[in-house]
């Protein structure tokens, strides 16, 4: 049994239920969890996946090639959630976006970038959103709304969400059980986080843009 999560929250209860969910059902919570943030409800994958790490994996004594097993029920998860709010989007949610973004000037300046990112990599800012701490959920409601491809979509968010999902898993069965306070420092971390992932992208782009040369 895990001790109670020390770290400030914002919505306590749902952080508890998120927490249960995991405890109670194993990875079907994981999984579960995870396709309640695809579909763009705050529950932290951060919480998700850490506790992952440890209470499914390292507390059990399972090899830590189980952190694969977590990133792949994460991802796949995070893609479950991600087509429904996809769908909702898609149909019909294009007026209810545009009256998100006059009600609330923090969403409308995070969809702008998320904007900014599919006009400049198309589908692939799905994968590049999943993971950065901004835009890693909302970056969805435009994708639904605009109607990208769905199926380049789900598997850029696959990609994206099972490199994120592993890594956080990863740090939950590294930290053991002071996976609460990892979990509740990631913050901290997001500049390296973001500089790591920028370095990646930047290579990325280079070595296809060398081969398309060639």
């Amino acid at each position: 049994m895990y001790s109670a999560v020390t770290a400030p929250y914002s919505i306590l209860d749902i952080a508890s239920f998120a927490r249960d969910l995991v405890e109670r059902f194993g990875w079907w919570g994981v999984f579960v969890a995870m396709a309640l943030q695809g579909a763009t409800m705050p529950i932290a994958s951060e919480l998700t996946m850490t506790l992952a790490g440890w209470f499914l994996i390292q507390n059990v004594g399972l090899s830590p090639w189980y952190i694969l097993y977590a990133g792949l029920v994460g991802a796949v998860g995070w893609v479950v959630g991600a087509l429904i709010a996809y769908a909702v989007m898609a149909y019909g949610g294009g007026a209810l976006l545009d009256r998100w973004r006059q009600r609330s000037q923090k969403l409308d300046r995070a969809l702008a970038i998320s904007d900014a990112w599919f006009a400049r990599w198309g589908v692939w800012a799905a994968f590049i959103c999943r993971l950065l701490p901004f835009g890693r959920t909302i970056i969805t409601l435009p994708a639904g709304a605009a109607r990208v491809p769905v199926v380049p979509f789900a598997v850029a968010t696959f990609a994206g969400g099972f490199l994120w999902a592993a890594f956080l898993a990863a740090l939950g069965y590294l930290a053991g059980n002071q996976w609460e306070r990892v979990q509740a420092q990631l913050g901290q971390w997001t500049l390296p986080i973001v500089a790591v992932a920028v370095v990646v992208l930047i290579v990325v782009y280079a070595i296809i843009h060398v081969r398309r040369a060639r």
